[in-house]
């Protein structure tokens, strides 16, 4: 054995030398008598002052949380078995204090093959189940915001390539791509694959998130569209480590909401519709706007744009409007109404 420390007592300055560098503590349990020795660092790891209190495995099992006391039997299978054995539990220290304790033992066996004494080495491993419940808290928050989004997480590198896909609907389970090749852009509509791949370039040079639609392909190759923002990850130290994208669905909100940029034609059907909704008849809506019968009848024959500049049309819209309908032009699908 290296002896650290010079004079009599150089082996126990050495081995009090180890434990407290170490954080860890030592123990002997006569298993016929059940006496029990600690160490000054096992003491230490229990926050009890040495030698102040006789070791006995019955004051350490009462140290023990309630939640982690071994049963019996367990215990018992351990010493049959004459095996090393490895456990961590809290212990609950006379200031009230829980720690997390590693223990690793061994059982040492008379020359009949009977265990007679089990000795160990303990740790505080406190910090590391910190860190453990830390990092659980932020894995749960993670899974939480992908549930929340509703969308497709990607991650991937500089060049697009896919690394793994995080779907809701798998249970936020990982979903190694079918192979390392997979690009970003095999799964977005063939015309817009020139403009997906130009973007996440960009994203790959930047700090700051890129936001962007385009169709996405769905599992039966039918396409959809989407709203993607990507993002770079970076390490503490400011390297650059993945992209990752968030893909939500925006089918409806493409097909349904309004889009300045086209011509807005009010159609028969969007008449009809809001009477409908307003639970107002023709001759309702005559006296509201002032217009015969005749010409609002006129104006609702047909479901397609009605080709007309007169005043009277623009009047019909405004009055129903003012009622509270709101009349949308979607890019995709067809002209309609809804609640203001």
């Amino acid at each position: 054995m290296l002896i650290l420390f010079d004079g009599n007592l150089g082996a126990r300055e050495t081995l009090r030398f180890i434990e407290e560098k170490l954080g860890a503590g030592t123990w002997s349990w006569d298993l016929a008598s059940g006496d029990m020795q600690w160490s000054h660092g096992f003491f230490s790891l229990l926050g009890i002052e040495p030698d102040s209190i006789k070791p006995s495995s019955s004051v350490l099992s009462q140290m023990v949380h309630p939640d982690d006391r071994p049963p019996s039997e367990a215990v018992s299978r351990t010493l049959n078995e004459g095996l090393p054995a490895e456990w961590e539990f809290r212990i609950i220290r006379p200031n009230g204090r829980i720690r997390w304790i590693a223990t690793r033992s061994e059982l040492l066996l008379d020359s009949d093959g009977h265990p007679v004494r089990s000795i160990g080495v303990s740790f505080d491993v406190t910090k590391r189940h910190e860190l453990l419940q830390s990092l659980d808290i932020a894995s749960g928050r993670y899974d939480a915001l992908i549930r929340a989004a509703q969308g497709i997480v990607w991650f991937g590198d500089k060049s697009g390539n896919i690394t793994k896909v995080l779907r809701p609907d798998d249970t936020i389970a990982e979903r190694p791509m079918g192979r390392q090749s997979e690009h970003w852009t095999d799964f977005v509509h063939p015309d817009e694959n020139t403009l997906v791949e130009g973007l996440w370039r960009q994203a790959a040079l930047s700090r700051n998130p890129y936001r962007f639609e385009h169709r996405i392909r769905q599992r039966d190759n039918s396409y959809r569209w989407a709203r993607t923002t990507i993002v770079q990850v970076f390490s503490r130290r400011g390297e650059p480590l993945e992209l990752i994208g968030l893909s939500t669905d925006i089918e409806i909100e493409k097909r349904y909401s309004p889009n300045s940029a086209r011509p807005k034609q009010l159609t028969g059907a969007q008449i009809r519709a809001a009477r409908g909704m307003l639970a107002l008849s023709v001759k309702d809506l005559a006296e509201k706007t002032a217009i015969s019968p005749t010409t609002i009848r006129r104006y609702e024959q047909g479901d397609g744009p009605i080709n007309s500049a007169e005043a009277a049309l623009e009047v019909i819209e405004r009055t129903l409007a003012q009622a509270g309908i709101e009349f949308i032009f979607p890019e995709l699908g067809k002209p309609g109404i809804r609640p203001r």
